[in-house]
């Protein structure tokens, strides 16, 4: 009981805070899509390590795929007292049965992107591809495979969580994870999958809100036949994750 009052009496508080901020937490209705779309090349692409090394930048193929994750109803925003975003969290609230989903997302990362990067003379991107093929089963980041190894039926499958810069308020990305999850379970997901890219990003999950880690590595593990790492521009973040919570 004690514990319990505490974990409460701290969360009165954090919401205290962001109303004295002037945030504010909602769904992120389809006709802030755009919206969304800015914040993630502004403040996502240029810093999360991965999209950084690869060079990935806004693109009709990213904006096509961040419109049916909003579509879904799952993403969480954050809004200042001017209705400004200044904070999102994007998850996919994933089913089982959803084999036409599965099939594409593996279509896309294994021979559309590549294929792209390679036509077009993107070096980075081509060989950063490369890499994510060899990352995502190291670190077990397979939202299809966990539908039969956890005996469920509906996932929250992570897309990213983004704070913008303008944004001055402490805990801003806990709070729209936090509530991306209260989120998800009201769709009926039974589990919360994400794989975390960055130092920022792996003390809100793995530190402030307790998730499972599954599978950890350093990016320096993934190297080109060359010698050279996949992933050259990753700066402070030295490693990257798994983590769940049911």
């Amino acid at each position: 009981a004690p514990q319990h009052y505490f974990i409460q009496s701290n969360l009165r508080k954090i919401m205290d805070d962001f109303a004295e901020a002037g945030i504010s937490f909602s769904t992120i209705p389809e006709d802030r899509t755009e919206d969304v779309l800015k914040l993630m090349a502004e403040n996502f692409f240029p810093d999360e390590p991965l999209s950084r090394s690869m060079g990935i930048q806004r693109n009709a193929l990213l904006d096509s795929a961040f419109r049916d994750v909003i579509r879904a109803g799952c993403c969480i925003m954050a809004t200042n007292s001017s209705g400004e975003i200044v904070g999102v969290r994007l998850t996919d609230p994933i089913e089982s049965n959803q084999w036409s989903k599965k099939y594409a997302e593996r279509w896309i990362t294994s021979y559309i992107m590549p294929a792209y990067a390679w036509l077009f003379g993107r070096k980075q991107l081509y060989r950063g591809m490369k890499g994510w093929q060899k990352l995502v089963p190291r670190l077990k980041f397979d939202v299809w495979a966990m539908f039969e190894e956890w005996g469920c039926q509906k996932i929250q499958n992570d897309i990213g969580v983004c704070t913008s810069s303008k944004a001055r308020v402490k805990g801003l990305g806990t709070e729209l994870v936090r509530r991306g999850e209260e989120r998800a379970r009201e769709l009926g997901c039974e589990y919360s999958l994400n794989i975390v890219t960055g130092l920022y990003s792996g003390k809100i999950f793995r530190d402030k809100l307790s998730y499972e880690v599954m599978e950890e590595a350093e990016y320096a593990e993934f190297l080109h036949e060359d010698g050279e790492p996949y992933f050259q521009d990753t700066r402070e973040h030295l490693t990257v994750f798994t983590c769940y919570k049911k």
